[in-house]
């Protein structure tokens, strides 16, 4: 039989030719009774164009491109995907380097489960960017890294390595740590009381700002210097008081995250340019951690005084519902879920709001998105539709 010869320029047009089909855009127009940007006034009705994964047009009137597909969602409104600026959902083999009290190298990005089922929980409650932290018991942590909830890849979820440096000013560093243990046990160590936390804090920027050599320093010059968010968990009035001080001192701009008595220093903060990256709210704890005493305003009270709220820790739709039922506005709940940690992490030229060039990440939900009663119909994340299989809560989704 006669074997037949392809020419090497045909191999090599067939070679375009289908790498032409593999990098063709996707092109789709999104219709809906309602569109949040975010950034503008809300539109009714509105359109998003998104071409190959990120957002090309936005508009009330917006021509569609030949061949692009048309998807209407009638009575329906899309916002921008949340952001959760402070989690540890993903990270492996713990939280916490519980060796040495200063672990500015620690990478969060290193040990994450990328197939966490945490993850899949989050995008079924609308989070499509989520900064993981490390935990809390080091004085300083580490730093945290962004990744978007879904995606083809590991290398294609990645929104942001070596985002924040994390610092514990409260009492989580000395949870473990004692005097009078065994001396061959790692938590005979400092610090055992809150003093202890503000000495090795102040000691070791100290350090840093005289030049002196220390274990992945370069890592907390950054943040000392303004170069990356230095995220300070403090819950207390106390701690959070005491952080206002060290920024004053050491020329900071902090973060503080918790921030459950921040309503008692609001003036302050808001002073200070202070952003709160707040702890889940919820309404069933009379107390939150370290015994702070809780208001269910609280977010509604910050944003009064001037100070920018993110609300974090997973459900962030129902947070922003519940802020917003105890006076947060309308405007600023939604904020609190999207721009404003997006903004916190200085990643907002990519995510928190629906902008030009800026990810195709989207909600798409059938009411109000502060009505309890409304529901998610679908999440986008770098322009793919991801879509409850099973019609329940439990973030079952096809990824």
């Amino acid at each position: 039989m006669k074997r037949r010869t392809v020419k090497p320029s045909a191999l090599a047009l067939l070679a375009a030719l289908l790498l032409g089909a593999a990098h063709a855009q996707e092109t789709v127009l999104y219709k809906a009774s309602r569109v949040e940007p975010i950034t503008g006034p809300t539109l009714s009705p509105g359109q998003v164009l998104v071409v190959d994964g990120k957002i090309r047009a936005i508009g009330s009137r917006i021509q569609a491109p030949s061949g692009a597909q048309v998807v209407d969602l009638g009575d329906g409104t899309l916002m921008p995907g949340l952001v959760d600026a402070y989690n540890d959902a993903g990270l492996a083999g713990g939280t916490n380097e519980v060796t040495r009290e200063i672990t500015p190298g620690f990478q969060a990005a290193r040990v994450i489960d990328w197939k966490d089922r945490r993850f899949r929980e989050a995008l079924s409650q609308g989070t499509t960017s989520l900064a993981i932290s490390p935990g809390t018991e080091n004085v300083v942590s580490g730093l945290s890294c962004v990744v978007k909830t879904a995606g083809r890849s590991a290398e294609s979820r990645r929104v942001g390595e070596s985002t924040a440096l994390l610092i514990s000013l409260c009492s989580d560093p000395t949870r473990r740590n004692s005097s009078r243990a065994r001396p061959d046990s790692i938590y005979v160590r400092q610090p055992t009381n809150r003093m202890g936390v503000v000495w090795m804090l102040r000691s070791t920027f100290d350090q840093v700002r005289r030049g002196e050599e220390i274990e992945s320093g370069e890592w907390l010059a950054s943040a000392l210097s303004g170069e990356r968010p230095m995220f300070a968990v403090s819950r207390t009035m106390h701690d959070l008081s005491t952080l206002l001080t060290l920024s004053e001192e050491f020329e900071l701009s902090p973060v503080a995250v918790g921030g459950q008595e921040a309503y008692q220093l609001a003036d302050r903060l808001a002073a200070a340019k202070v952003p709160v990256v707040l702890e889940r709210l919820t309404s069933h704890q009379l107390q939150g951690a370290e015994r702070t005493e809780l208001v269910w305003n609280l977010a509604g009270r910050l944003a009064k005084a001037g100070v920018q709220v993110s609300l974090s820790g997973g459900q962030l739709l129902e947070q922003a519902r519940f802020a917003y039922r105890f006076g947060l506005s309308a405007e600023e709940a939604l904020r609190a879920i999207t721009l404003t940690p997006a903004r916190t992490l200085r990643l907002d030229d990519r995510v928190g709001s629906l902008a030009v060039g800026r990810d195709a990440d989207m909600l798409a939900l059938d009411g109000d998105p502060l009505e309890f009663t409304t529901a998610i119909r679908w999440v986008m994340v770098n322009g793919k539709i991801y879509e409850n299989q099973k019609g329940d809560s439990r973030g079952e989704y096809d990824l």
